[in-house]
Order: structure tokens, then C-alpha cells, then sequence
């Protein structure tokens, strides 16, 4: 008998019924755009690497620099949105080399920010499909040229020993470049 009431009691407790107001925290909004790190109120953990470490912040410092001067690059094929590039760059948190791989990245970024140097050569090229008209190599980057004259990708030389997955990358052998974004889009020029 006891048994049997012990067993009611607790029936009744899962019995249907208005459920207790519980208060809901209101919902986080995302953080504010950004294309650099934020030193005054870092929030990203690569942020807050980059505002500790002067080697990175001075990296990040003339990323900042160059877009203010000439704006983001526009995205296209072989340029990647700069919020796209920022998101990326901010999952380095994520990797066992949270440095190595911010570094990579800005070094990267760089590769396509900074200006060309009118007394790099530029070599011309045919590419199928065409496109590119010419393409620069540097001693940090390899540049492609559209028709224009102006900067239509940039892969930085030498992504050094990281967990970095460079947006565009261009491999020269003998005549030919092969080009290809981390997407898989791909392209050989010849010289």
C-alpha cells in the first residue's frame, strides 16, 4: 500500500500542466564587422594573439593601413572577400599552430594588399580560359595581372611551415604556372 501511494505521488508530479517560467537570456548578437583585429576590445582568440604578440600586431597594423588607403579588395575569382579572409584568419584559434598559421595569414593577405612594384618584371602570358595578361613574380608573392594593369590575385611565395590553407596558390614550373584557389577553381598560363 505504501508502495502504491509512493508510486501515485509520483505520478502526479509528471502529470501535464503549465510548465514554470523560466527566464531566457536574450540572444547574443554577432559581433560587429570587422577587417582587422580589434586591440581596444579584443574578443577573437586570434585577436586578442595578435594584440599581444608585436611581430603579428605589426603585421595586422599594415594590413589596416593598406585598406584604409585604397578600401577591401573587391572578391572575384582568384581574390578572396576580405570578411571571408578575416573569418578564416580568425579560425587559427583552432589550430596547434594558433601563431604560425595568424602568420601565415597576414602574410598572405599582404601578398595581395601591398602595391605592386612598377620595376617588378611582369612576364605576359596566355591563359586558358583567358583573363590573366601577365604575371609578376616577387620575392614574397606571385602576382596576377588582368588587362587593366591591375592586381587580379596574389598567392604569397612561401606559406612557411603551417596549418595555413592559403587561398590562391601559383606553382611555376618552366613555362607554365598552374594557379588554383582553395575552392578548386584552377588555371595554367603559359608563358
Amino acid at each position: 500500500m505504501r508502495r502504491a501511494a509512493g508510486v501515485m505521488a509520483a505520478a502526479s508530479l509528471a502529470l501535464p500542466g503549465p510548465a514554470p517560467a523560466i527566464a531566457q537570456a536574450p540572444p547574443v548578437p554577432p559581433p560587429a564587422e570587422q577587417h582587422t583585429a580589434d586591440c581596444r576590445a579584443p574578443v577573437f582568440a586570434t585577436d586578442q594573439l595578435v594584440c599581444a604578440d608585436p611581430a603579428l600586431r605589426a603585421l595586422d597594423s599594415e594590413v589596416a593601413t593598406l585598406l584604409a588607403e585604397a578600401g577591401p579588395p573587391a572578391a572575384s575569382r582568384w581574390i578572396e572577400a576580405q570578411d571571408q579572409w578575416f573569418l578564416r584568419r580568425s579560425r587559427c584559434a583552432f589550430a596547434a599552430d594558433h601563431r604560425a598559421c595568424a602568420e601565415a595569414a597576414y602574410r598572405e593577405r599582404l601578398a595581395l594588399l601591398r602595391p605592386l612594384d612598377p620595376a617588378l618584371a611582369r612576364q605576359p602570358v596566355r591563359c586558358e580560359p583567358p583573363g590573366i595578361a601577365a604575371i609578376a613574380i616577387g620575392l614574397d608573392r606571385i602576382v596576377l595581372v588582368d588587362r587593366a594593369g591591375k592586381v587580379a590575385g596574389a598567392a604569397a611565395a612561401d606559406a612557411g611551415e603551417s596549418s595555413w590553407q592559403p587561398f590562391l596558390t601559383a606553382t611555376r614550373r618552366k613555362a607554365t604556372f598552374a594557379i588554383r584557389t582553395s575552392a578548386g577553381d584552377a588555371q595554367r598560363c603559359r608563358r
